[in-house]
């Protein structure tokens, strides 16, 4: 008589389901963890980006500042002379071709700084100001964004100042001295007849009147260069914080 051996069926112990359980669980974290340091590594690399592109346009605001510094300050000096033309005003025919010389120069288009907007503008709509990590860095950010909103709402007051002493102009200054000249595109001086050129009005209320725009004007030039030097300012500020917190040279 035959005994059958059955294979013998090893049945796990609750051991080997535990160890199962646990590896199940560690490849799940590790993996995440793996995740989370990519996501990190990938977030840290894009703060670093924006941070070089923010410097790099702050360096543009800087120069394009200093040249409108430069050329604003021309424009106070030229309308200080064209107010003082005005407010001594005595009625002889080689102060009105004075006029002439000055006028040009004050009524031309406004020398302003427009902010390059490139990164501020991600920073601000695409939720990239939460991957600045550094305090220091994302308050020096937001401190020159409103610097330079103050600078751009000054613009608003030169723009109609300037347009209110153009309005002026029109009445006072005879602009048939100022050919065009075909080529260039530009008005040119016609130094001959300037020499004789005379105002539309002698109503010396007329003159002191535009005189005073001339001089409201210069004002507004003035506090308009003050807001564009806080500007600068700010701006080399923002340059040092960021290269400080991110080590950069």
């Amino acid at each position: 008589m035959h005994v059958h051996h059955h294979p013998t069926i090893h049945r796990k112990d609750l051991r080997d389901y535990i160890f199962e359980g646990l590896m199940i669980f560690m490849a799940v974290t590790l993996g995440f963890f793996a995740e989370k340091i990519r996501e990190n590594f990938t977030e840290r690399s894009k703060e670093k980006e924006f941070v070089v592109s923010m410097i790099e346009d702050v360096q543009t605001d800087i120069a394009n500042i200093d040249k409108s510094i430069a050329i604003n300050k021309i424009r106070v000096l030229k309308l200080d002379t064209l107010a003082n033309y005005c407010f001594n005003y005595k009625g002889n025919p080689a102060e009105e071709a004075a006029f002439y010389t000055v006028i040009k120069f004050c009524i031309r288009h406004p020398d302003f700084v427009s902010p390059v907007e490139r990164t501020m503008f991600q920073l601000k709509n695409s939720g990239g100001m939460r991957l600045i990590e550094d305090k220091a860095a994302a308050d020096s950010i937001i401190f020159y964004d409103d610097v330079a909103k103050k600078m751009l709402n000054q613009q608003n007051y030169y723009d109609f100042h300037l347009n209110n002493l153009i309005d002026a102009t029109e009445k006072l200054i005879n602009l048939k001295y100022f050919p065009l000249n075909h080529q260039t595109l530009k008005w040119e001086n016609d130094a001959k007849g300037l020499a004789t050129a005379q105002l539309i009005s002698h109503d010396k209320d007329k003159i002191t009147e535009f005189g005073n725009k001339a001089k409201l004007f210069q004002g507004i030039v003035m506090f308009y260069i003050t807001r564009l030097e806080e500007a600068r300012l700010h701006g080399n500020f923002l340059i040092e914080t960021l290269k400080k917190a991110y080590h950069i040279k």
